[in-house]
């Protein structure tokens, strides 16, 4: 009789394998330090100045422009040595939302560090801002906002409504208004033959720019600007009443004390006794109303020929137009 035989498991010859992630490890981890290494060396080397011997120039941030914009002007102009760098610096101290528009004198000896902190700090001048459709007395106001003294700003009085035109100036800090009027009145002339280019109106500079300043007061779009432009004119023409109630605003607001600007008319009020008053008195007033922009002037040369005669601002805030006094009557009736 055979017995039973207990047999044992003969262990295998065969050795495990060991996991090949371990055996490349040590070189993941010695080319990772080696990156990182690389990349600090490569952004601390960006902190240093773009040129140690470059000269001061003159630098323009303009109104609007964002950090990525800005340094990738400093970098074409050869102002810093590593966008990366000097944007890792920028979000680092907080400064990418407080860089100013303006004029800096910068220097690619700077270092980003000194860079960035007269981006934010040392500018040169300041942009001085005429909204389209103020009238004087509201940019006296802004003015002295600015800072300007009373008695500086009183030179204005000198000065015809309209006069002032409506766009965003960048002036020196040591100008004084006086140095300043010169650049606001070479803006416009160059506006103003830009404006009067193909035109087909038959206005003087002086007229287009009295009816612009309506048009300024009475219409918000380019297209309803030239649109009411040749209404006005076709009034005109006929020796029609401009009827324009900007003019009785102008009038009335300009007795008001203290003085509050475009306040709403009444029907009473278009009895208001002034030359500006339009509904009284036939053809253009006797000077602007207010400071028209360049849309308003390009409409008084380059009217929308129609046979319209009338117009309304409606409730719903479109133009409503009719060649007819009923038409206008039910234009009033269903818009406003």
């Amino acid at each position: 009789m055979i017995k039973n035989q207990k047999h044992t498991a003969v262990p295998s010859s065969k050795k495990s394998r060991p996991n090949p992630f371990f055996q490349i490890l040590p070189s993941l981890l010695t080319i990772s330090v080696f990156l990182l290494l690389l990349t600090f060396f490569y952004l601390k080397n960006g902190l240093q100045p773009a040129d140690p011997n470059g000269e001061t120039r003159a630098f323009v941030v303009n109104q609007g422009e964002g950090l990525s914009t800005i340094i990738k002007r400093l970098d074409k102009n050869g102002l810093i040595k590593n966008p990366l760098s000097f944007t890792l610096l920028a979000y680092k101290q907080g400064m990418q939302t407080n860089l100013q528009a303006g004029s800096f004198n910068l220097s690619p000896a700077f270092t980003p560090q000194q860079m960035l902190k007269t981006l934010t700090t040392g500018r040169q001048d300041y942009w001085l801002k005429i909204t389209e459709g103020w009238r004087l007395e509201e940019v006296e106001t802004y003015l002295e906002s600015l800072g300007f003294e009373k008695e500086e700003i009183a030179i204005l009085t000198k000065i015809e409504e309209g006069a002032l035109f409506p766009d965003s100036y960048l002036v020196p800090r040591d100008y004084t208004l006086e140095n300043i009027l010169p650049l606001i009145d070479k803006n416009y002339q160059k506006k103003l033959k830009e404006a009067k280019a193909g035109g087909t109106a038959t206005l003087t500079d002086q007229e287009a720019l009295i009816l612009a300043s309506i048009i300024e007061r009475e219409a918000r779009t380019l297209k309803s600007k030239q649109l009411i432009s040749g209404v006005l004119q076709n009034r005109l023409d006929i020796g029609m009443a401009l009827q324009a109630d900007a003019t009785v605003q102008y009038a009335k607001d300009s007795k008001i004390i203290p003085q509050k600007y475009w306040q709403p008319i009444t029907r009473a009020d278009l009895a208001f006794d002034s030359l500006f008053n339009t509904y009284l008195q036939p053809g253009l007033p006797p000077a602007p109303i207010c400071n028209p922009g360049f849309d308003s002037l390009y409409a008084a040369f380059h009217p929308t020929p129609s046979d319209y005669i009338y117009y309304i601002t409606g409730n719903d805030n479109l133009m409503h137009y009719s060649t007819t006094l009923e038409g206008h009557n039910a234009n009033i009736s269903e818009y406003l």
